[in-house]
């Protein structure tokens, strides 16, 4: 997906709360704020907002010295979501269609993202007004469950801490009920924003029931041409790609391999791009007619 105008006010003020949460005093921010205004003014007609992230999120490191701003939030997220972990469960359990259950809750969680503005306080409470998700246009229940019969490989792209927890209750359902199913969970390369990474992954338990890789990259998203060869590897053979959140939305909503985005839209940009309201619950399987595809970066 493309930067539109309306992501510049988002970017900066992404940039200003970074600077606070890793501790910047008054004077630090605005340099910092000063160091992004003129990314923007020069940014390439072919980035992507999570390459803009990126940039954001590494000058702010570079010029506060703390390599990992929101390592502390994460923790609390993780363990906040952890408490509420077999409650979620006996959810999903007791849903008409278990399927169905666990991706509306994993996509409700996908609103645990530090990057867009947050419409929540106690991350608790994100889970109370879930919607039903099956009248929503752009939740292709059938679609994916008719493509998930199909398949052997399973690449599943996570997204934000504490939203693992409940990747990992899908997860768990799904190969509970495809025995024959490979699924590899994919995280961040390295710290950015409350993006997941390994530690992550192995805190809430993933690591104890699938194969963990990385993307090789810092960015708040999958972009391809940054990524290790590793993964590169899992992304071409996957017979099925999960993708969870905006971020890997940005990056791969352009290309044709077979991915399926499960979301919450967080911001009328996105939303715009998808087609569809914001606060919206997304399961969609991309745009058939995009040209982009993996053997580019291999």
């Amino acid at each position: 997906m493309k930067i539109y105008l309306d992501c510049y006010p988002c970017f900066l003020r992404q940039t200003l709360d970074a600077g606070r949460i890793a501790g910047a005093d008054e004077t630090t921010q605005k340099q910092i704020l000063s160091s992004v205004m003129q990314m923007l003014a020069d940014i390439p007609d072919d980035a992507t907002p999570p390459k803009m992230g990126r940039m954001i999120h590494e000058t702010v490191k570079d010029v506060t010295g703390n390599p990992d701003p929101y390592k502390e939030i994460k923790r609390r997220h993780n363990e906040a979501i952890m408490e509420m972990e077999q409650e979620l469960a006996d959810r999903i359990g007791e849903s008409p269609s278990p399927l169905a259950g666990a991706l509306k809750l994993a996509g409700t969680g996908n609103l645990i993202d530090m990057g867009p503005e947050r419409r929540w306080s106690d991350i608790r409470r994100i889970f109370d007004g879930i919607t039903t998700a099956e009248e929503q246009p752009l939740f292709l229940l059938d679609r994916f469950e008719e493509t998930l019969h199909q398949s052997q490989t399973l690449l599943y792209l996570g997204d934000n801490a504490g939203e693992i927890v409940l990747d990992k209750l899908l997860i768990g359902l799904l190969l509970a009920r495809e025995t024959n199913l490979d699924i590899t969970f994919a995280v961040r390369g390295g710290p950015i924003i409350n993006d997941a990474t390994r530690e992550d992954a192995e805190l809430v338990g993933l690591a104890d029931m699938v194969r963990i890789i990385d993307t090789g990259a810092a960015f708040p998203g999958v972009e391809l041409d940054a990524c290790s060869h590793e993964f590169l590897e899992y992304y071409s053979g996957a017979d099925l790609i999960l993708a969870k959140g905006q971020g890997n939305y940005e990056s791969l909503s352009n290309t044709k391999k077979n991915i399926f985005f499960l979301l919450t839209a967080k911001c009328p940009v996105i939303a715009d791009d998808v087609g569809c309201d914001v606060g919206d619950l997304v399961l969609w399987n991309g745009n058939p007619s995009a040209n982009e595809d993996v053997q580019n970066y291999r």
